[in-house]
Parts: C-alpha cells; structure tokens; sequence
C-alpha cells in the first residue's frame, strides 16, 4: 500500500494516521476512487462497500457483506447464469417515459356536421342560380370557403384522433415495459438472494471461525452480532488487497490488525 496524505507518503501493509487528524470516511472514499486526496492506489472488492471503512456508528447487512466476501474468493453458485440473463434484459428494456405528441383538441362531431349542412346549402344556392343562369361568383366564392373551412375542421379533427391513438398506444406500450421490468425485477431479487444464501452457507463456518478468533467477547449468535465485530469477521472471511479503513481499537495496533485481517489497513 502506498498512501500520500498532505504530502506525506507512507507505504506498508499498516500506517497509522491517528496523529494526522483525517477522517475515516474521508479515507474510505479515497481508497473507493470518489476522491483524489488523500492519494491511495486501490482496487477495492465489492466488499469494501460493506466493511471497508469500520467504526462504532456504522451498520452492516451482515449476510450480503457475507455473500460479497465469499465472492471476493471466487465462489460462484448456480444461479450466476440466470442472474447475469437477468441484469442484461432488464437493460435492454428502456424504462424512460416516452415522448408523446402533443395532445391536440378535437372538433366536435356537431360541428363538422353543421359546416357539411353549410357546404351542402351553398352547394344547392350554386345550383339554383345556375339553373336560372344568374350571376355565380359570390356563391361560388362562399361555397369554396365553406369547403375550405369544412376541410381544416375535418383534419383538425382526424389530427386529434391520431394525437390520441399515438399517446395511448404509447402509454400502454410503456406499462407494459414497466410491468416486464418489474416482473424481470422480482425474478432477478429472487436468484441474487438464491445466490447469497448460497454462497453465506459456503462460508458461514469461516465466518463463524473468525468471529470467534476474534479478540473480546464473543456473541452467541454469529449473524445478529455488532456491526463492528461482524464486519472484522466478513473481512477475514474476504479476500481484499484494498487498504480497510479502521476505526476500532477491537483488534490492536494496525500492524496486529492487517495481520488478522491479511489485508492492508489505515487506522485513523
């Protein structure tokens, strides 16, 4: 481990950085990359997202960090296929609203049908004064009008149908795809906790072992213990070349604990 802290370097499986006032979190989020400074190379398993950072305050889901640990050995189950089908259908289904036309307002069938009486009345004016071989042009201006205006109603309208058919086809399209995601969803919950009871029985009288390895009292029962002693347990159990970030004195001085743990360790 090489970590720079203010300018200082230091490098060892354990460096002690009580005397230098940086907080925990602050290193832990270093060691995860969400920060630059203090400088630490790293490569933190998914379990250091339980347990790389230990202190009172904390809270652990104990069997999930368990699951994590023993993946971090490279134990594998038999629901990993499914799992892995799972995550790439649900990304496959695009779960973002869709963009629907806007709503546009429609035209009322009794008003198409009083400008069909209209066009059909001016229709029949033109007619007359053609049999009586008068003078056309007004009416036949107030007949292409009421034509004209008959026609725009009559695309506002089928305009507004289609407006309607588009954003319900396209609402139902997208519950649909909420339902097969949330379908998908429940299906993949269900195997990754297949998959994490598994791999918590494969590893679970490890994990017993070392919390009773563990300096202090021991709990009776291995998975309703602390959060700070289960988490030193789970980190045991896992294997991480990531530097935990320590803030318990439950396991000695840091050059102690990064040999129970077998792991690079910052106490702070």
């Amino acid at each position: 481990m090489r970590l720079t802290v203010r300018g200082t370097s230091y490098e060892g499986r354990a460096v002690d950085l009580r005397a230098r006032a940086v907080e925990g979190r602050t290193l832990a989020a270093a060691v995860r990359g969400e920060r630059r400074l203090p400088a630490v190379e790293a490569s933190p398993a998914p379990v250091y997202d339980y347990c790389g950072h230990v202190h009172s305050g904390m809270g652990l889901r104990t069997r999930t960090a368990l699951a994590a640990a023993a993946r971090s050995r490279g134990l594998e189950t038999v629901y990993d296929d499914d799992i892995a089908e799972l995550r790439a259908r649900l990304t496959d289904i695009v779960a973002e609203e869709p963009s629907l036309p806007p709503a546009r307002e429609g035209v009322a069938d009794g008003d198409i049908a009083a400008l069909r009486e209209s066009v059909a009345a001016q229709r029949g004016r033109l007619q007359a004064r053609e049999r009586l071989d008068a003078d056309t042009a007004a009416v036949e201006q107030s007949v292409r009008e009421a034509a004209s205006t008959l026609a725009e109603r009559e695309t506002e309208r089928a305009a507004a149908a289609e407006s309607r058919r588009q954003r319900r086809e396209r609402a139902r399209a997208y519950r649909d795809r909420l339902e097969r995601r949330r379908r998908l969803a429940d299906r993949l919950a269900n195997r990754r906790r297949d998959a994490r009871e598994t791999l918590v029985e494969r590893v679970a009288d490890r994990y017993r072992a070392a919390l009773a390895a563990l300096p202090g009292s021991t709990p009776g029962d291995a998975f309703d213990a602390p959060a700070v002693p289960a988490a030193l347990a789970v980190l045991r159990v896992a294997e991480t070349d990531a530097p935990v970030v320590l803030e318990t004195d439950r396991l000695g001085p840091p050059a102690e604990a990064a040999a129970w743990l077998d792991a690079p360790v910052i106490r702070c």
